[in-house]
């Protein structure tokens, strides 16, 4: 299986998941290649008051 994209983010950390989301709001088709289980990096163990909105 192919899968086509606009772009590819390296990194699910702090800066990967702003990067995609500014770029989904412009209807960008991408996604997001992380090392991590889960999006977030270390955001999730250091800051629980960090948002992504």
């Amino acid at each position: 299986m192919t899968l086509q994209v606009d772009v590819v983010v390296v990194g699910g950390g702090q800066a990967g998941l702003a990067v995609g989301h500014h770029l989904r709001c412009r209807s960008v088709d991408l996604e997001i290649l992380g090392f991590d289980p889960a999006p977030g990096g270390s955001w999730q163990q250091m800051w629980d008051s960090l948002h992504l909105s």
